[in-house]
């Protein structure tokens, strides 16, 4: 056995241990006697990922995947490791990579690979909800700012009308006041109903394809149980007669409309219309 692949089994050997700093430290003398082996690098990687590394993790990765462009452990960890460093959109190409490589591959990965698929766009969802609800904010400040500044100078007007007597100078600052206070009111309630109607901006999981992860428009199921669009599965079936994820023979007869899962589909994209675009 060369150098390098009796440091790779020491690493192995740690890495059962969870003693990860060690395994590293095999993974690297690895890499030291041969750098051409794109193994090493994920595992090293997964080692770091599992230490929190995130940034030592997604170097290795890419060191790896320009060994080997078609390296599932490399493009999933290298996932993780982006979805870490709260890069989602950066991390769902990743990991869209390598579910696509482990369905290739009949690996027993696609499931781990496929949820973090999920994870990664519900942190992109997450973000983009943080964004709408401070642009919200930003503009119903605005907006009342605007409200005041109007307030205040039908006030210098009304203050500097001529004609006016001090008791008319008083009620008409009163109705000013009220007819302000008021605007605000409704501006803020606006905006509650606004945000009320938009608040839960989430897919649920039952409702997104396992394979495209986009929201199903024409479900069916397997004989395991399991939903899939229809187009999705039915293209996987050509060049793979089995389930993706119990690897049970499985073909296009096996297959039934799944219309329950079809109409809680259609009710959620009708009181969400911006989950057409998930």
């Amino acid at each position: 056995m060369q150098p390098a692949e009796l440091h790779k089994e020491a690493g192995n050997a740690l890495f059962s241990h969870e003693d990860y700093e060690g395994a590293i430290r095999e993974y690297t003398k690895a890499i030291i006697q041969d750098a051409s082996n794109p193994a090493y690098f994920t595992n090293r990687a997964l080692c770091r990922l599992r230490l929190h590394l995130y940034e030592e993790a997604l170097a290795d990765c890419q060191k790896a995947l320009e060994l080997t462009s078609d390296s599932m452990k490399a493009h999933f960890y290298k996932g993780q490791a982006l979805l870490a460093l709260d890069r989602p959109n950066e991390a769902l190409r990743s990991c869209k990579l390598a579910y696509e490589l482990s369905l290739k591959q009949k690996s027993p990965s696609a499931s781990s690979i496929a949820q973090t698929v999920l994870n990664a766009k519900k942190r992109r969802w997450e973000i983009m909800e943080q964004r709408r609800v401070e642009k919200e904010g930003h503009l119903l400040f605005e907006m009342k700012d605007t409200l005041h500044a109007n307030y205040e100078m039908k006030i210098k007007t009304a203050e500097q009308d001529p004609d006016a007597t001090q008791q008319e100078r008083i009620e008409t600052r009163e109705i000013l006041e009220y007819e302000y206070l008021e605007q605000v009111t409704q501006l803020e309630q606006t905006f509650e109903r606004s945000d009320e109607k938009y608040r839960k901006r989430e897919v649920p999981d039952y409702l997104i394809d396992p394979i495209s992860f986009n929201i199903f428009y024409d479900p069916v199921v397997s004989k395991s149980g399991q939903s899939f669009e229809r187009s999705v599965i039915l293209e996987h079936l050509k060049n793979h007669k089995f389930d993706p994820f119990t690897r049970e023979y499985l073909t296009e007869s096996d297959l039934r409309p799944n219309l329950s899962l079809k109409a809680a589909c259609e009710q959620f994209l009708e009181e969400n219309g911006w989950a057409v675009d998930y």
